[in-house]
């Protein structure tokens, strides 16, 4: 009796997932530390985050639908940071930063790969700067984006009321490139004074130690310039450059998107109270052997995308980012939802889709990265394939099988195994 149960047991553990063959985002290092930076924004009894506008930089562009700015870090002021901000065409918003005369360029790429073209800049949005923000309105939608100078905070309203806000919770931090330290080499201890023991003995206490200009973003862990995993060990030659960046939905209780992972399309919660999982939501691709089918790891896919839904509109958010990125998402209200994206390295490229329906969501998405091409005749049909085909003759014995059991297929695809050495 307890035998074919213990064999069914045994067969369950054999065929599931290996979760310890893939990364936690405590074993990840820019992922833990853009974790930690959350969980002491939530403790703290007041927090605001360090960058802000130098209002006297902006500069609007002839086409008024477009401006740049300086933006400065009140933790490291020598490091400079520029904003780039656009009205388009078709309403979307586009909000860029990157890092200016650093150490080294930051990957700005993604966009280039991503996009079929650079979307046409509006010409009837225009940007209006008072002492604490700038604005533009699409006075056909009702539709407004407003930068705030200090803290710098981005947030798009409808009919004043607002529906996506950017940095809102001060989570926003971009590691800037820097050079390694090199510890100086202990001095020697002074020798011993001889008397004749005699002698009071006299506590020193230690001194506190120096307040770190980085604790409130990198805490009391020091960024790696390389981490171990799994036997293997991952240098990071121009050290840590990592992206931490908050958006929040302050009127839609659900979201949808984040592709691909084996959970429902009502994306549940990573962080908060009764989270359903302790991870993030991973974006990196992999190939994952008899994965979870409730699961936040991450699969084949990785798409920095999310629709989220509420009562009156859907919006939607485009991150294009291109490094491995793990995302929270919680839910403060059951209207509201909140997310925290942590790349390991890029700039900060976030198109904003102000719907407000999820048709047109998904036309302002397309219109970016463009529609599916449509498939040849031929594809539509049915396609076999499997890993284990090794030879020519598995093939026609396959091929045989369906004429047999009169079951018609246009196509038949070859894994690895067919290779050498797979």
């Amino acid at each position: 009796m307890w035998l074919p149960l213990a064999l069914l047991l045994l067969a369950t553990d054999v065929l599931a997932v290996k979760r310890h063959d893939f990364k936690t985002c405590d074993q990840s290092g820019f992922c833990k530390r853009g974790r930690s930076l959350a969980s002491r924004a939530k403790t703290a009894s007041t927090w605001k985050s360090p960058y802000s506008i130098d209002a006297s930089s902006i500069a609007i562009t002839a086409e008024k639908s477009r401006f740049k700015a300086s933006v400065i870090s009140s933790i490291y002021p020598e490091i400079k940071f520029e904003l780039d901000v656009r009205a388009h065409e078709d309403g979307t918003f586009r909000v860029r930063m990157d890092e200016v005369d650093g150490l080294r360029k930051r990957y700005d790429e993604t966009a280039k790969w991503a996009l079929i073209q650079e979307p046409l800049l509006s010409e009837t949005i225009s940007w209006k700067q008072t002492k604490k923000d700038i604005k533009a309105l699409n006075s056909k939608t009702g539709v407004e984006l407003r930068v705030q100078f200090a803290p710098l905070r981005v947030a798009l309203a409808r009919n004043g009321k607002e529906e996506v806000v950017l940095n809102g919770q001060g989570l926003l931090h971009m590691e800037h490139f820097r050079l390694k330290d090199i510890p100086s080499p202990e001095e020697s201890p002074a020798p011993a004074a001889v008397g004749d023991g005699t002698e009071p003995q006299v506590v020193m206490e230690a001194p506190e130690p120096p307040v770190k200009p980085n604790a409130w973003s990198e805490g009391d862990v020091e960024p790696q310039w390389d981490e171990s995993f799994g036997g293997h060990t991952d240098t990071k030659p121009k050290g840590p450059e990592s992206l931490s960046l908050d958006i929040i939905f302050p009127t839609h209780g659900h979201l949808y998107g984040l592709p691909e992972h084996a959970t429902r399309m009502d994306l549940p919660t990573t962080t908060g109270e009764g989270a359903k999982y302790r991870d993030p939501y991973r974006l990196y691709n992999l190939d994952v052997f008899e994965y979870e089918a409730d699961s936040e790891m991450a699969l084949y896919g990785a798409v920095p995308l999310v629709h989220a839904h509420g009562i009156h509109s859907t919006v939607g958010v485009f991150n294009a980012i291109g490094s491995e990125t793990w995302v929270d998402v919680g839910h403060p209200t059951s209207e509201s939802t909140e997310t925290h994206w942590i790349s390991e390295s890029g700039i900060l490229d976030v198109f904003i889709l102000p719907g407000p329906t999820p048709n047109d969501v998904f036309k302002q998405y397309a219109r970016l990265t463009g529609t599916p091409a449509l498939p040849r005749h031929f594809a539509l049909a049915y396609h076999q394939c499997r890993w284990n085909y090794i030879s020519s003759t598995d093939v026609r014995e396959v091929q045989s099988n369906f004429d047999a059991d009169d079951i018609p297929f246009d196509v038949l695809w070859l894994d690895i195994a067919y290779s050498p050495n797979h």
